[in-house]
């Protein structure tokens, strides 16, 4: 029996919950853009991790840290992956209007920074250099805060003593594809989806074990990205010394029925 983590039921092959999963496409992708997601909340599916090494993920500035807030081409629980160019138009649209908080808190007394002091950008970098023993780069969203612009004094400890924390985006979804490994012919167009990306994904083997994914092709970020234990991709560490780049890439702005409802 495969297990439809969408439709919360059980299915005897792949091609019978490809059916459902096809005939709730087009419901199942309206609720998936409707909801206000936390990344962390969609859980961490893969521990193929190692120790960060972070220097060799990007230059930055003496006197900033740097959350990795989201990264690219990573499956979560939901099996939604992030595809290059996500945040591009959402970045344009927010500059300067992000915060930085605790545990996705929109009090005042969990912002860490405000958003007059937070710049945001993505920025391609190799997964080994953030922790995972994965070939290939992703896309980083990332934010650049001066140091001595922490407001939160316990944040700042978390940060000044470098515990290992996490990172998490709050987002609403825009564009997304359903991508199946079939060869019927009423999932062409899904099965093309899938051809073009697989070999992106770097934990690849959980969509081949599923034999189907969620392209997110864009997606708002909404007010904020947090500091939290844990977040649905553990790839996304705070740095703060200065590295080295990956490429030769500047720092810049490139300025989210009742069955259903068991994927949210």
């Amino acid at each position: 029996m495969i297990y439809c983590i969408e439709l919360n039921k059980e299915f005897e092959t792949k091609e019978l919950m490809f059916k459902a999963l096809y005939a709730a496409k087009n419901d199942i992708i309206k609720l998936k853009k409707a909801a206000i997601q936390k990344s962390s909340d969609k859980g961490q599916i893969s521990s193929k991790s190692f120790k960060v090494d972070a220097t060799k993920a990007l230059d930055v500035k003496d006197g900033y840290f740097y959350p990795v807030i989201n990264t690219t081409k990573y499956l979560d629980h939901h099996l939604d992956v992030h595809m290059d160019g996500i945040w591009t138009k959402s970045l344009n649209e927010n500059k300067g209007n992000l915060l930085y908080v605790n545990d996705h808190s929109l009090k005042i007394a969990d912002v860490i920074a405000w958003n007059e002091d937070v710049t945001a950008f993505t920025k391609e970098i190799s997964w080994q250099s953030i922790g995972k023993d994965y070939p290939g780069n992703t896309q980083a969203l990332i934010f650049e805060i001066p140091k001595d612009k922490i407001v939160n004094t316990q944040s700042k400890e978390v940060i000044e003593s470098k515990r290992a924390v996490q990172n998490s985006v709050r987002m609403q979804y825009v564009k997304i594809e359903l991508a199946v490994d079939s060869t019927a012919k009423e999932y062409q167009t899904e099965k093309k989806a899938w051809d073009s990306n697989i070999d992106l994904i770097a934990n690849k083997e959980v969509a081949e074990k599923n034999g189907y994914m969620w392209l997110v092709k864009e997606a708002k970020i909404e007010k904020e990205g947090s500091m939290v234990l844990f977040g649905s991709n553990d790839a996304t560490p705070i740095i703060s010394e200065p590295l080295k780049s990956t490429q030769d890439e500047p720092l810049k702005d490139t300025h989210k029925n009742n069955n259903l409802l068991n994927l949210m």
